[in-house]
């Protein structure tokens, strides 16, 4: 599956370590948040909505894997900053992946529990990262029309958290000329 070109900026009026990555033909977006940044970000108008959250410590020591976080919500913004207050683990970035609303807006916040619950499997699958979290209950209720964007979505989120340098998803790209 070819996913296309990825475009980076900064947003307007954000700290030197906040980035936002995209792919132009995919609905998907993934902000990179340095914790001490989140106060400055807070407010951006993709953290306000739903979407799912990787929350990244570094390895402890040479040779060991960095700890992750998987997370899906309603209000990323305000999870971020749950997060920050009562940290689950010491991370020192976060990515955000808001889930933009589907076709039927009502099955927002199954399509966000989706992508999550793939996300946390794919990852334990991969290994790259100790996920600290258990994996999350599959949503019972998936419409054909979630499921059949799903495998395209995980592979743009996989894509975009490689280009942050942050393995989670896995590394097994290919790069097509």
């Amino acid at each position: 599956m070819m996913l296309g070109e990825i475009r980076a900026w900064r947003p307007d009026g954000a700290p030197e370590g906040v980035q936002v990555l995209e792919i132009p033909e995919r609905p998907l977006r993934a902000l990179r948040i340095p914790r001490a940044d989140l106060p400055a970000v807070e407010s951006l108008e993709e953290l306000s909505g739903f979407g799912v959250l990787f929350l990244i410590e570094p390895s402890r020591t040479p040779g060991s894997r960095p700890r992750a976080l998987i997370g899906g919500t309603k209000q990323v913004a305000g999870q971020l900053r749950f997060h920050c207050a009562a940290p689950p683990l010491e991370w020192d970035t976060a990515i955000a992946i808001p889930i933009a609303a589907p076709k039927v807006p009502r099955f927002h916040k199954e399509l966000t529990k989706l992508v999550q619950f793939h996300c946390h499997r794919r990852a334990v699958q991969v290994r790259n990262h100790q996920v600290v979290n258990h994996a999350p209950a599959c949503p019972s209720l998936v419409p054909a029309f979630l499921d059949r964007d799903l495998e395209a979505s995980r592979t743009a989120i996989q894509t975009l958290l490689f280009a942050m340098g942050h393995p989670v998803l896995g590394s097994q790209l290919r790069v097509v000329k």
